[in-house]
């Protein structure tokens, strides 16, 4: 019996680690999007940067949703709508931090875009997990 509940905790923990990875791995390849997208707006077309950001920010959670859901989480027969609602109420909140802390570290500090954005990305990774795991996927 003691067998079984210690592979059962072992299992748990293995699961949780992949779940882990995975939603590191969804977040590098959208931070990496999100970046791509701010550099060729800002850079080839001159777009300003906070716009660039918000676009950049927009398409990048778009992305991570579908991801996350289907991949990272691996929820299936749910309301698409209510999660999307749940997962865009997180990002809000990220949003809305992530354009203070852009304005601050472009405008006020005058740090380059890109590294700014690698910043703030780092600040908000663990407050995203909780969130969609605990209450957008749920």
């Amino acid at each position: 019996m003691k067998i079984n509940s210690y592979g059962q905790i072992l299992k748990k923990t293995i699961d949780k680690k992949k779940e882990i990875i995975k939603f590191t791995l969804v977040g590098a390849l959208c931070l990496t999007f999100n970046v791509f997208i701010l550099w060729f707006l800002t850079d080839k077309f001159a777009v300003e940067e906070m716009m660039a950001t918000i676009i950049g920010f927009f398409f990048s959670n778009l992305l991570g949703f579908f991801l996350n859901k289907y991949f990272t989480f691996k929820v299936t027969n749910t309301n698409i709508f209510k999660e999307i609602y749940k997962y865009y109420a997180v990002m809000t909140s990220s949003f809305i931090a992530n354009l203070l802390a852009m304005f601050i570290f472009v405008k006020i500090l005058n740090i380059w875009i890109v590294y700014a954005s690698l910043m703030v990305a780092i600040v908000f990774y663990i407050y995203n997990y909780l969130m969609h795991k605990n209450w957008s996927f749920k």
